[in-house]
């Protein structure tokens, strides 16, 4: 997620350049053809060309509304899964315990320690490449993540907070996150049965247990099912229809323009040639617009747009070490040339 309040030129225009050139030459191409070759029927009215402009943009403006829907609706579940985790690090002290006998601490540290494993075992599943597109290319300001654990980029992120035999175990399933509550629940059991849970305090850390089951289940709805490539298709389709019409709907008032003033025929040449830079603006201007949306789509992807489940993680790793009174808590995750991942 980018977190600058400006945004770099160099980041502004990143992955643009092959359109402001593409633009600009064609551009040219078109004044070449219609001034010095004399080719006038290339030119076409600008009604109809404004019409498809206002149609490409409202359709651009529907598609960006959709895609940062899901983007903010993977901002919310990551939200609530910080709001479980303190949940469960607050059930794990308070309602783990049997009068008269005292629970060994590292039963709690080993809860705790496994709910991070899990925090950490959803974000680098949801990091995965996805099969649905292909993550480095396309992203609005392009992507820069390290393939780094801190960057849920390996599985040495959720390996550090399990033992070698538990770390194999689980990643011989098919889902290592759901293995991972299974345990939870396997051991609240295994509690129950010592006397360190009467029933009404296993039903309630079982529902958190639930509530992590449910929000695993929406980010992975999100992460495995595409955004609707008839609505990003075509989106892309009519913007480059856009693009390509422009120039040989503005070169025809640029030049009606020249005719009005009675300018000569080298100023009315310089007249026209105006139209490219004009033409590169528009076409930029309504590619961003497009690139917005693309880049919103899939937001687990790692791309400098999307949601920093890395650094969120690092906020429930935080708050969980200090509820068991470690000593080396970490950092909590900065900002890599203005993108927190």
């Amino acid at each position: 997620m980018y977190v600058r309040r400006g945004i770099s030129a160099r980041r502004l225009f990143h992955g643009s350049w092959p359109v402001l050139l593409g633009t600009a030459v064609w551009s040219a191409i078109v004044v070449y053809l219609n001034e010095f070759l004399g080719l006038h029927f290339i030119s076409i009215p600008i009604a109809p060309v404004t019409v498809i402009g206002i149609a490409v943009s409202l359709y651009l403006g529907f598609k960006s509304t959709s895609a940062y829907n899901r983007w903010w609706e993977a901002r919310q579940l990551w939200g609530g899964i910080i709001n479980r985790s303190r949940d469960w690090g607050s059930s794990v002290f308070s309602l783990i315990y049997a009068t008269g006998r005292e629970l060994d601490p590292a039963v709690r540290v080993e809860l705790i320690e496994r709910h991070l494993a899990w925090v950490n075992a959803l974000a680098y599943q949801l990091r995965k490449t996805s099969r649905f597109r292909r993550v480095d290319s396309g992203h609005l300001f392009g992507r820069r993540i390290a393939a780094e654990a801190q960057f849920h980029q390996t599985p040495d992120c959720y390996r550090a907070c399990l033992s070698e035999e538990e770390a194999a175990a689980v990643e011989a399933k098919a889902n290592i996150a759901t293995d991972l509550l299974r345990r939870q629940g396997e051991r609240l059991r295994a509690l129950a049965e010592e006397g360190f849970l009467d029933s009404y305090r296993q039903v309630a850390m079982m529902g958190v247990v639930a509530a992590c089951y449910d929000l695993q289940g929406s980010c992975e709805r999100i992460k495995n099912t595409p955004f609707p490539r008839q609505i990003a298709n075509f989106g892309l389709i009519f913007t480059w229809v856009f693009i390509f019409l422009l120039p040989l709907a503005l070169v025809d008032i640029f030049e009606s323009e020249t005719g009005l003033h009675n300018l000569s025929i080298a100023a009315s040449l310089e007249y026209v040639l105006v139209m490219v830079p004009f033409t590169v603006l528009i076409s930029w201007v309504f590619y961003i617009m497009e690139k917005v949306s693309d880049s919103t789509e899939d937001p687990f992807e790692g791309a400098a747009t999307d949601v920093p489940i890395s650094a969120l993680c690092r906020v429930i790793e935080i708050d969980l070490r200090q509820m068991t009174g470690d000593v080396e808590v970490p950092e909590p995750l900065e900002p890599v040339e203005g993108v927190l991942y």
